[in-house]
Order: structure tokens, then sequence, then C-alpha cells
């Protein structure tokens, strides 16, 4: 009876090799299933995008009816009116924003690590809010030159009359040599954010499309917003007063 008993026991040992195998199992199916939750997670971060891109322009389309059909600002904080930067905004246009909107967050791109998505926000002195987007409304001068090397150039909507098709608000792809950073809020996987390795001096202000983007959503004055692949975009001046060394965006 003892005997039956102990080999009753020893039926349901697992040996070492068996473990193993389970263990390989397991290892396989979530490797297997950690690259869709991932891409899972970055098609919801989108959708959140294009809600905060369309809330943006409501903000500013609000705040058009209030002030004569003028868009917010696009200007920086900064003493030289003609140092603008499509990704900076002026402390008052922040404001702004958060007012009609109703809530700093739609300011950034979800996902963006800090200073982004906190009610502080990234603040430059003398410049005002680096912000999770390309805000392109109210710029002056443009359309701003082209960069060397590119032929792309873009105007500047300043009020609620200008063409429905003007892009109004986009994703911040953009990279700046001179202050070393590379964004790319639509990875494939996630966003990915760039600064500047020492050991790689060709890390400097790399593009977006080269550290994984692969797109961005692009929203224009009629409120309308739409994806684009990065291999579409054209990459336009960034800062009015700056060539390579400033910031450099596509959309």
């Amino acid at each position: 009876m003892r005997m039956e008993k102990s080999l009753m026991r020893r039926s349901w040992a697992f040996t070492l090799i068996e473990l193993l195998v389970v263990i390989a199992i397991i290892a396989i199916l979530a490797s297997l299933l950690l690259p869709a939750l991932a891409s899972a997670k970055e098609r919801a971060r989108r959708v959140k995008c294009k809600n905060n891109i369309r809330q943006l322009i409501m903000a500013a389309n609000l705040y058009g009816g209030d002030h004569n059909d003028k868009l917010p600002s696009g200007l920086s904080d900064n003493e030289n009116p003609l140092d603008e930067h499509v990704p900076v905004i002026s402390t008052p246009t922040r404001k702004i924003f958060i007012k009609y909107a109703g809530n700093f967050r739609v300011l950034d791109c979800p996902g963006l690590g800090a200073p982004f998505n906190t009610e502080d926000g990234w603040e430059e002195p003398n410049y005002g809010f680096v912000i999770g987007y390309n805000y392109l409304g109210s710029h002056t001068n443009t359309p701003w030159p082209a960069l060397e090397g590119h032929s792309a150039v873009w105007t500047s909507p300043q009020s609620l009359s200008e063409k429905a098709i003007l892009p109004l608000v986009a994703d911040l792809n953009d990279w700046s040599p001179g202050y070393k950073k590379t964004f790319a809020p639509h990875g494939s996987r996630g966003p990915i954010l760039r600064d500047r390795d020492p050991g790689n001096p060709s890390s400097d202000g790399a593009t977006s499309a080269s550290i994984g983007a692969v797109g961005g959503n692009v929203g224009t004055m009629d409120g309308s917003v739409a994806w684009k692949k990065i291999t579409d975009m054209k990459v336009y001046r960034g800062s009015q007063l700056w060539d390579q060394s400033g910031c450099v965006a596509a959309w």
C-alpha cells in the first residue's frame, strides 16, 4: 500500500526537462504577445493625440470667435518678435489654450514624458513653453524661407477666415541640430525622444524619421485631423530666424 502511494506521488512530479519546456513555451508566448500589446497602446495614444489636436483647433476657434476672428498668437516671449518657433508658444497663448480647451493636457501628445504632460509645462526662459505639438497659427512673415536642401514652405493662418485646408496643429516630428534633440511622438511602439549622444556626433539633431518615427497627425483649419505617414511628410523651417541649427519640423 505504501509503495502504491509513493508511485502515485512520483507520477504527479515534474521533471527538470518538463519545467524547462514549460518555461520556454511561456517565454515564446510572451514574446509574441508583448509587441501586440505595445502596438495596441500606441494605437490608443494616436487616437487620444488626434482628439487633443481637435480640441486645440476648437479652442483656437472659440478664442477667434471672441476676438474678431483672430487666432491665438504664435509669437514667443522673446523680446525679438521674429524669434518664433513652431513648438514654442508664449505664456499668454498657453493660458489661452488652457482656458478655452479646459485642460492643460491637450497641449501635449499622450505618452511624452516630463516635462511634457505636466501642469507646469516645459518652460524655456525668455521664450515661453515648448508644447507637444507644432502650433502653426498666427506666426509672422510666412511663408518662411525653405531650409537648405528642401523646397517646402508653409503659410501660417492668421484668422478664422483662412483657407480650410491650411494646417493649424501638427504632431511634434521635430529635430534641432543646435539644441541637440529629436522628437518622434509616434514610433511603431510609442514615442521616441533622442538627446545628444556625446559619443556619436551624428546623433545631434538626427531626423525624426531616422530615430523611428512612423508618422503623425495633422489638423487643419476646418477641424479635420488626418494621420500622415512620415514618408509622405515634407520638411519645413520651424524657426523663423534660424536655418538648420534651429527647429526643423515635418508634417
